[in-house]
């Protein structure tokens, strides 16, 4: 009975060790794996403050120093040129960027009575011609589909010698001039392939959504599809340790105008600032 009571505890007492053991390995791994989990959450937001940074360099050197974009990708890297790059990464990180100089086609929202602003020409070539002779949008509203578009166009001769100009064409508040929404889009074809312009468009009615804005050398959307210039497209990717982090950016290349563009004050007056007498009635 003795012996077998012994061989017994010996086996429960395997039992109980191998347990142990089995629930120690695990929480070992458990750990190894929280604490690798852990650096690499470190490591990817050192990855993406290194992939803004990029990104930041990107804006800085196309819209305040007006460097090239085919320069830039030729000196895509963090460490490429200190002119172009800013001040190599000091904490181990680095970034690339790749840099689209135009996009196809447009997408935006815009709330009611608010603008957005398109700009048909290429600053990398300012004497060129858009090429343009007809643009189509696309959008959907939370009106049951009574939305209206408004078109204000501004249109010059960029290889005109002797200053600047425009030739203006507004589309006014006449539902003959203002585009209603309509499927699959509706065509603009008020433009001009010798010219570049600037287009603001302003929601009526309702907010529009999903704004598609596309390019085309004919009328009637035919021709070949022409890219928008005046747009970026930056891709910056920001490495640390093992981890790698990637942002895209869509944009204009400018500045676009100021949103108190978007509403007007009309007087039969004057407006002076301070200025007292008998009001204008």
């Amino acid at each position: 009975m003795y012996g077998k009571r012994s061989g017994n505890v010996l086996l429960l007492s395997l039992l109980i060790m191998s347990g142990v053991l089995v629930v120690g390995a695990s929480l070992g791994t458990i750990s190894i794996l929280n604490l690798r989990q852990a650096r690499v959450i470190d490591d990817s937001i050192l990855a993406f403050g290194a992939a803004e940074s990029g990104a930041e360099q990107t804006l800085y050197q196309i819209r305040r120093v007006g460097t090239p974009s085919s320069t830039l990708n030729a000196n895509g890297s963090h460490s490429s040129s200190s002119a172009l790059s800013g001040v190599p990464m000091g904490n181990g990180s680095s970034w690339t960027r790749t840099l689209t100089a135009s996009e196809t086609t447009v997408f935006t929202s815009i709330p009611k009575d608010h603008s957005y602003e398109v700009v048909l020409w290429n600053p990398e070539s300012p004497s060129t011609p858009m090429g343009i002779e007809s643009l189509t949008f696309s959008w959907d509203d939370d009106c049951g589909g009574t939305s209206g578009l408004e078109v204000f166009a501004t249109g010059w001769d960029p290889s005109a010698v002797g200053g600047f100009n425009p030739n203006i064409g507004f589309h006014g508040d006449s539902t003959a001039l203002t585009f209603l929404k309509a499927t699959p889009n509706v065509i603009d074809n008020d433009f001009t392939s010798n010219r570049a312009y600037r287009v603001r468009l302003r929601a009526k009615t309702c907010d529009v959504s999903n704004l598609a804005i596309t390019a085309y050398s004919a009328d009637n959307a035919g021709g070949s599809q022409v890219p928008i210039p005046s747009r970026l497209s930056v891709q910056s990717t920001g490495t640390f340790g093992t981890a790698r982090q990637a942002m895209e950016l869509r944009l204009p290349r400018l500045q676009p105008l100021s949103g108190a563009f978007d509403f007007v004050i009309f007087s039969q007056c004057s407006l002076l600032k301070n200025v007292t007498g008998v009001p204008c009635f």
